[in-house]
């Protein structure tokens, strides 16, 4: 039972997060590793929300690991969230998957959130 909740948790994270990057057509995040390596999807995530915080023209001129460093400073910055990942941690070939989603649970419970069953169902049918 415990892995069918984590498995709707994670559903509901995945389509939280794909709603929350949608205008960004930089980024596509299909899972909870490779999409995030680059470190755009984490800084849509948070512009998407409160785009007050910064802009998205200078986060896209950056390097992975900054925009990773950027991401999390914003985070524990503006939002109150503890830098529990460290950038050259997730710009690899296959970041960390309990790592990332543990972070992104961290925004899911600060940041605004609207998931619809439709979101839930577009996620179950992604490439796995």
């Amino acid at each position: 039972m415990s892995d069918l909740q984590q498995t709707n948790s994670e559903k509901i994270l995945l389509s939280w997060v794909r709603q929350s990057t949608r205008p960004y057509s930089q980024v596509n995040v299909l899972n909870f590793t490779t999409s995030w390596a680059d470190g755009l999807a984490f800084n849509a995530v948070i512009h998407r929300h409160k785009p007050e915080f910064f802009s998205w023209d200078k986060v896209i001129k950056m390097s992975p690991v900054e925009r990773l460093e950027h991401a999390f400073n914003t985070a524990k910055n503006h939002l109150g969230i503890e830098k529990l990942l460290d950038p050259e941690d997730v710009a690899v070939q296959l970041p960390d998957k309990k790592s990332i989603i543990m972070y992104l649970t961290s925004l899911f419970e600060v940041l605004p959130k609207q998931v619809t069953m439709e979101d839930i169902r577009e996620v179950e049918t992604l490439p796995r």
